[in-house]
């Protein structure tokens, strides 16, 4: 390259235009690749939720119904879960665990308190999923 040449007007006015093109080629690869990559960012629910509940969880209770007033010292607490599943059934005064039958069943009974029961069962699979159930029970010595 000579660097004491001059350039002659048609050579100044083509590297210039060169220039310029090759500039806004620059700039719109630049935006179409900014572009995608916020396209992408604004949409994150496209394909649905981000968390899904696990299919293969469930719980059911079947015994007690909430608000439940007994005048009996024990409840049996029942119902419906995946097979062979652990099931923590808590009150306020004590914490059971059961695990499922094959077909997915547990049953147990518990004590009451009188007064105010809180009866919470929960269910977890080897994920880490859970899924809880609370009910409520009266228990009364005394009949109203």
């Amino acid at each position: 390259m000579n660097l004491g040449k001059k350039l002659s007007l048609k050579q100044f006015i083509l590297s210039l235009t060169l220039i310029f093109i090759t500039g806004l080629g620059f700039i719109a690869g630049l935006y179409y690749l900014l572009n995608l990559e916020y396209q992408k960012q604004q949409d994150p629910f496209s394909k649905g939720p981000v968390t899904t509940l696990p299919k293969s969880l469930r719980l059911d209770l079947d015994q007690p119904a909430d608000d439940t007033l007994t005048f009996q010292p024990s409840v049996v607490v029942s119902g419906q879960t995946s097979p062979e599943i652990y099931v923590l059934i808590s009150t306020d005064t004590s914490d059971t665990v059961i695990q499922s039958k094959s077909n997915g069943s547990f049953s147990t009974v518990l004590n009451l308190e009188e007064g105010v029961n809180r009866i919470k069962t929960v269910v977890f699979d080897p994920t880490g999923d859970s899924r809880f159930i609370e009910r409520t029970v009266y228990y009364s010595k005394e009949k109203l």
